[in-house]
């Protein structure tokens, strides 16, 4: 049962990496204004994220039927490596997420003052006499 757990614990970490790989792609696609890379790389991340909960329910469960009194000393560091993993992973994504929101954040303050800009000449634009000679 614990060489089970392992391997799905190593699956787990690699669709963890995959899921931050993800992140720095939409950090990195905001940089660029690519709002529809974003978009789309968003939809990939989330169906990454839904297959990593699937993947650490499934081996929360097979820990959960663990007998403790036969894991070995290794066996408990393993598993509590894994969820410091789980704690750095989960940190590093909030660290992607927090500078792609900032990039966006910036991007729609620029588009909001662009659109201001643009209905304010706009409206200058009306009221000028196109008649004068």
């Amino acid at each position: 049962m614990l060489n089970e757990i392992m391997i799905s614990i190593q699956g787990h970490l690699a669709m963890l990496e995959l899921a931050l790989a993800s992140s720095k792609k939409i950090t990195a696609f905001a940089s660029l204004e690519n709002l529809d890379a974003v978009v789309a790389e968003t939809d990939n991340r989330e169906r990454l994220v839904n297959i990593i909960g699937k993947l650490q329910s499934t081996i929360e469960n097979q820990i959960n039927q663990l007998n403790a009194a036969a894991l070995q000393d290794d066996d408990i560091m393993i598993l509590k490596a894994w969820f410091h993993d789980l704690s750095v992973w989960s940190d590093r994504m909030i660290e992607a997420d927090k500078e792609t929101v900032e990039i966006l954040s910036q991007q729609k303050e620029n588009t909001t003052k662009e659109i201001a800009h643009l209905f304010k000449n706009k409206e200058l634009f009306k009221g000028y006499n196109h008649t004068k000679k």
